[in-house]
């Protein structure tokens, strides 16, 4: 079992809800459970404005540091090897042509388990591990989709699945695009 969760954007959706479910979903726990919003699909006509609100947010309100304070919203990951995966199919996707708009490296400066809070656009399903394999780790990759049945055909094409999340004003379309 796996998640590599689907987080559809509408484009009727409200895009503050979407962002601040966005970062609850990605982001909590170091983007380390199985339910974690993995895979961003993002309507291409509210994609840009999405995006840049997702990565004001990060800027914001995400502050990466020991778990044991009160300051930190986010900590370490599990292990270091992960750090080292995460980073490794972050740097994949971005020699494939995607672009890295935050984040992106490991935190050395805190420990070998921290690695910073990502945004990369232009992930490709099929031909980027980003995409296609979960990651258990703070990064949104982000695809922009034209159609509903295009978001429903890249948000099925994984073989994991515990969870999906779809944010649209017109509660019935998100309920069916869900069930499917």
């Amino acid at each position: 079992m796996g998640g590599n969760a689907p987080f559809i954007v509408l484009e009727d959706s409200d895009i503050d809800v979407a962002v601040k479910s966005a970062m609850s979903s990605k982001f909590r726990c170091a983007g380390q459970t199985c339910v974690c919003a993995d895979r961003f699909l993002v309507h291409s006509s509210v994609e840009e404005q999405f995006v840049s609100k997702l990565v004001d947010a990060i800027e914001h309100s995400i502050t990466v540091g020991d778990g044991t304070s009160t300051a930190t919203t986010m900590g370490p990951l599990i292990t270091p090897d992960a750090v080292v995966s995460v980073g490794d199919k972050v740097k994949e996707a971005v020699r494939n042509g995607a672009e890295c708009l935050i984040g992106g490296s490991p935190m050395e400066n805190l420990g070998s388990n921290f690695f910073e809070p990502t945004v990369v656009v232009n992930v490709k399903p099929g031909r980027d591990a980003l995409w296609d394999e979960e990651t258990f780790g703070p990064v949104a990759a982000v695809a922009a989709f034209h159609s509903d049945e295009e978001a429903v055909s890249i948000a099925n094409n994984s073989p994991s699945g515990l969870a999906s999340y779809v944010f649209s004003r017109d509660v019935a379309r998100a309920l069916r695009i869900a069930s499917r």
